[in-house]
Formats: structure tokens, sequence, C-alpha cells
């Protein structure tokens, strides 16, 4: 599938990208009384082996979150090892984490920033999508059947400075919630 945006469609995806991770990140900033800084939006068209190859760095933690409604498709989290514990103290969890600990710190950081993200870019375009609870995931221990061919793949990188924590909230989309969202946008730029 060739998802080719026009450049001001890439610009206004991306613009939409910026105002819902921003929320994203107040909410965490909020909650942890600590500065973020926010990666430029990048977008992409992506095989499922291009996702898979992306989910193989030893030094991060993942978690996916399904979504339904008017767009359908996924929210991966990716949540840096290094920084954990700091983190963790910022959101009063008591150290050292035991492993059932740290996945529910993770489970949370990736719920915070996953449905702050995907929230404020549906509504953004007056569209709906529920999502799931997280789950850990792991591209290396489990057997993931994809919904796609190739997808329209959005994503922003979190850093705490004060923790050297970092994230990665990547939303993929399903082909029939990309034309959906081409639709919007070319409605939003008439």
């Amino acid at each position: 599938m060739n998802m080719l945006l026009s450049e001001e469609q890439r610009d206004a995806l991306q613009e939409l990208m910026n105002i819902s991770m921003g929320q994203a990140a107040n909410s965490l900033a909020r909650l942890i009384e600590a500065k973020i800084t926010l990666s430029i939006p990048k977008i992409s068209d992506v095989t499922p082996e291009q996702f898979v190859s992306m989910l193989s760095d030893q030094t991060m933690w993942y978690t996916r979150q399904s979504f339904l409604g008017s767009i359908k498709g996924e929210v991966i989290s990716t949540l840096s090892k290094q920084g954990c514990d700091a983190i963790g103290k910022l959101m009063d969890y008591q150290p050292p984490l035991t492993q059932d600990r740290l996945n529910e710190l993770l489970l949370e950081l990736a719920n915070i920033l996953a449905g702050a993200c995907l929230t404020g870019f549906a509504e953004q375009l007056s569209l709906n999508a529920k999502l799931s609870m997280p789950t850990m995931y792991s591209a290396t221990s489990q057997h993931y059947h994809y919904r796609w061919a190739s997808t329209l793949m959005m994503e922003v990188e979190f850093k705490v400075e004060v923790s050297q924590f970092d994230s990665k909230i990547v939303i993929c989309l399903e082909e029939a919630s990309v034309q959906t969202l081409l639709a919007k946008l070319q409605q939003l730029l008439e």
C-alpha cells in the first residue's frame, strides 16, 4: 500500500501529533513534577517486518494497546530500562522495584502517555477511539498477528531529563483507518 501524504497533509498531521503528544507530556510532567522534552513527530509508512525490527532494542521495555472506534490500530510504547528506578521514585514507587512493581510502573506510564496521545489526536479530528488496557509485549517471545500489510506509523519520543528515562509512543493505524484519517485531514485543510 502506498500512503504518500502530500506535504500539506504531512504538516497538518505533524501539527496534530505535536498537540496531542504535548498534552501527554504535560499529563506526565504534572504527575512527576519534572520537565519532559519531546521530539518532532515522525510519520512513516512501514511494513510488519520493519515494525518488528524496531522492537528489537534490548535496552527497552515494550507495551501494546489496541484501540477501536472510527479509527483502529495499536499504540506501542517503548520505555527505556535506564532510569526506571528514578522515574519510579518520581511516581512514588519504593525502590528496589520487584519485577511485578516494575511491570505495574511501566503499564501505568504507557497508559498515561498512550491514552493522552490517542485521545488528544482523535478529539482534534472528531474521531472516536477506545483504548484497551496496556500489556507487556516482547517481539522475540510472542508470535504476533498483524492486521496490516503496511501501516501509517506516527511516533514521538519523550525524555524525562532528571531521570535519564525516555519513552517513545508509536500509533499504528490499519489501512481502512488511514483512509479515514486522510479524509478527516482533507476536511481540515479545506
